[in-house]
């Protein structure tokens, strides 16, 4: 049975997005609160509605590491002093990774020889 999902926001708006398998709601929603027992789908009966899930499932991971690389790419670009160890830690990625990630979106691997953003001189 497919589900609604409503996220509500500290400013009071809210967002919904039904058509979601109800084990990946299950699901997001235990990653969301940071619950560690992973459960199998409980709810998906046949073998259409488990692929169904699979894919909603693989369509999410793909939106979010693509999410995840470009908010280590906004972090790396708030300073040029901005902590890389600790953006590797927060998005669990090892140092080789990280650097490969903001290679590919034009950030240098060496820093020193860097001339500081705009951004950066303003503060």
């Amino acid at each position: 049975m497919d589900r609604t999902v409503t996220a509500r926001f500290g400013d009071g708006e809210h967002d919904a997005v039904s058509g979601i398998e109800r084990d990946l709601a299950e699901a997001l929603i235990a990653a969301l609160c940071g619950e560690r027992n992973v459960e199998p789908p409980q709810h998906a009966d046949n073998f259409n509605r488990i692929n169904k899930v699979t894919a909603q499932t693989s369509r999410l991971i793909q939106h979010l590491e693509a999410f995840r690389e470009l908010c280590i790419v906004a972090a790396d670009e708030t300073s040029p002093y901005a902590d890389r160890q600790s953006i590797a830690v927060a998005a669990a990625v090892p140092p080789s990774r990280l650097y490969r990630i903001l290679e590919r979106h034009g950030r240098p691997k060496d820093r020193r020889n860097t001339p500081p953003t705009p951004d950066a001189e303003q503060e």
